[in-house]
């Protein structure tokens, strides 16, 4: 029986909805995404937000820094009639249980992380994944307990680092697939995700090509991190189907 790669909602369903919303988080489970991806920040007074962004600015037109704000001050900000950036325990009541979930680790000082560890392990139920920039940061989370799986957001020249450090997943960036780049780690029983878009690709981050999620689920891509999880798998079942 062929398994279709994860589909992971990139910032949740950010197609139809605010990246990092309960929009995005309930349209990501609707749409049977197998991951949802979660942007995660810490703020001034230690409490662990869902932001991409080191700012407001783009989201809620504020110059304010994250990092900067108290939890309170950021409750009280909205965008596109939500929070602008959620508290950890809002994603939680959203989004069930069974449902999995990726973190992108957006700043990862060590103070960071052990705010984050924190918070998480009073999860052990959940499904949960990290994704970290840095194989010193896999050693530091391991160091402090995390058993969960880690996915490497990481550059190409640190990706042995990123498996010797206690890494699980690579993540590829689509524009970085040359003939070869995605065999390799799969021929050396390495999962390898893909995130659709940006670089010379032309697509803002998280948007895909048919035919290119289609190349990359032959040479042995496990994953994708798309904004429209619908449509991706849509894709790739259809292919499936004319196969068989």
């Amino acid at each position: 029986m062929t398994v279709l790669p994860a589909i992971v909602a990139h910032r949740g369903y950010s197609t139809l909805y605010r990246e990092n919303s309960p929009a995005a988080w309930t349209g990501a489970i609707e749409a049977k995404a197998d991951y949802i991806e979660v942007d995660v920040r810490v703020t001034r007074d230690g409490h662990v937000v869902c932001c991409h962004d080191a700012t407001l600015k783009r989201l809620a037109g504020r110059d304010d820094a994250v990092a900067d704000m108290t939890s309170t001050e950021l409750a009280l900000i909205e965008a596109d009639g939500f929070p602008a950036a959620p508290p950890l325990a809002l994603l939680f009541a959203t989004v069930p249980e069974h449902q999995p979930i990726l973190f992108d680790v957006k700043e990862e000082r060590l103070a960071t992380l052990d705010t984050l560890l924190a918070a998480l392990a009073g999860k052990p139920e959940r499904d949960l994944t990290l994704g970290l920039h840095s194989s010193a940061s896999v050693r530091h989370v391991r160091e402090g307990g995390w058993t969960r799986p880690i996915l490497g957001l990481i550059k190409s020249f640190d990706e042995e680092a990123f498996f010797e450090a206690g890494g699980d997943i690579v993540r590829i960036w689509e524009w970085d697939t040359a003939e070869g780049r995605i065999a390799g780690h799969v021929q050396l029983g390495r999962p390898v995700w893909i995130t659709a878009g940006e670089g010379a690709t032309d697509r803002k981050v998280g948007d895909f090509g048919a035919d290119d999620l289609l190349r990359m689920t032959a040479e042995g891509a496990s994953g994708f991190l798309v904004n429209d999880p619908v449509g991706a798998r849509l894709v790739l079942a259809e292919a499936l189907e004319t196969r068989s």
